[in-house]
């Protein structure tokens, strides 16, 4: 934050400068201390208006007689006294009218009074200043947690039981809070006849930090609302119900990347849809499954449908989804670690779904040489069983 911000915004009380060092400093001296909206105060027992109106006008007319702040000498009926201007370095005092001063103080003397006294101003600012940013950095600091935490909790539960598929994920976000946003949900849990029937969606907002994060809050809570009318094609009926609500009264100035998956158990069928998202990997026994089938990223165009496409699974077979930064993640070469390197990732990955995370993560580390990486980062592994 710049000082003439902070004091063009009235953030600085420079009132407290003059209680704890204008007064101290001037002490031994009886002075006027006017202010930028015409109050005065003085340090002597009686203020008098004709003597002061008759100092301040000597000021103001000596004032516009020079284009630089300077000390500038004023005759109080053959005695000699000072007017101090605080020019633009004070947005609350005009200047300080010094009387009577004692004997020996000569115009250097002066001078380095009224240097001093500017300098003290400067380093009250800076010390204001910097206080309150620490103040609103701690607060931002803490806000940006509270956000973490609650969007922490639109994540799946990690001890999550699913009769047909063992799932594990990675998600961080690279400040505190992010735009990356995964969900999974057992559809047999209320649908009878899809027992072992599994959703997923995994999407990125465009952007990072907070601002991202209320954007997944709001897809979350579109997606609350969904009701699928055909099990069929719901991937594809998901990413139409969120374009349709994504778009606002004005423009967002904001996309959404996204993937929705079902796991048919009893057809042993995958169906998704892809919304400009990173494609999936579909890991089988002796090969890998690219998912790269898809349609633009949602909240570009109003009236856009996506199509749903359809993957068979075998007993398993490893669902891979992520984040755009596990193929945007650069080394020192600013060579992208890309889909070549991570799909011999995937390929030399365990069998195991958090033991391929674990795998891929540390890939990516080695490949960047960080341990944390320039984008939210989130990646899930399902297998079927």
């Amino acid at each position: 934050m710049k000082i003439d911000r902070a004091l063009a915004n009235s953030i600085i009380d420079e009132t407290l400068w003059f209680k704890t060092n204008l007064a101290l400093t001037l002490s031994e001296y009886n002075y006027y201390l006017i202010k930028k909206n015409g109050q005065i105060s003085c340090n002597f027992s009686s203020l008098c208006d004709e003597h002061y109106s008759k100092l301040y006008k000597q000021f103001q007319t000596l004032r516009l007689q020079h284009n630089i702040a300077e000390i500038l000498p004023l005759n109080d009926d053959g005695k000699m006294c000072w007017g101090l201007p605080f020019g633009t370095e004070s947005t609350l005092y005009e200047c300080i009218i010094l009387l009577d001063s004692p004997s020996g103080h000569e115009s250097h003397h002066i001078s380095a009074l009224y240097f001093k006294l500017m300098y003290q101003l400067k380093s009250f600012q800076f010390s204001e200043v910097s206080s309150q940013l620490n103040a609103a950095q701690v607060w931002i600091r803490d806000e940006i947690e509270e956000i973490s935490r609650l969007q922490q909790l639109m994540l799946p539960d990690k001890g999550i039981e699913l009769s047909s598929v063992r799932m594990a994920y990675t998600y961080k976000a690279m400040k505190g809070a992010g735009g990356d946003y995964l969900d999974i949900v057992d559809i047999g849990k209320s649908r009878p006849d899809s027992q072992g029937d599994v959703g997923m969606i995994i999407a990125d907002v465009s952007g990072h930090g907070p601002a991202a994060a209320v954007e997944t809050a709001m897809i979350d809570a579109i997606l609350r609302t969904f009701e699928p009318k055909d099990l069929n094609s719901t991937s594809s009926e998901v990413l139409n119900y969120i374009n349709q609500h994504f778009f606002t009264k004005k423009p967002r100035g904001s996309f959404l990347t996204a993937t929705v998956l079902r796991y048919n158990f009893k057809e042993k069928e995958l169906i998704y849809a892809n919304a400009g998202h990173p494609h999936a990997y579909l890991k089988k026994a002796n090969r890998l499954v690219a998912l790269d089938q898809g349609g633009i990223p949602i909240g570009v165009l109003r009236e856009q449908n996506w199509d749903t496409y359809r993957v068979s699974v075998d007993v398993g077979d490893i669902l891979f989804v992520y984040t755009d930064v596990v193929i945007e993640t650069q080394n020192a070469h600013k060579e992208l670690f890309g889909f070549d390197r991570l799909e011999k990732a995937i390929s030399a990955a365990p069998d195991e779904p958090e033991a391929m995370l674990e795998f891929l993560e540390q890939q990516m580390k080695q490949f960047c040489g960080f341990s944390e990486f320039q984008d939210d980062l989130t990646m899930c592994a399902i297998q079927f069983i």
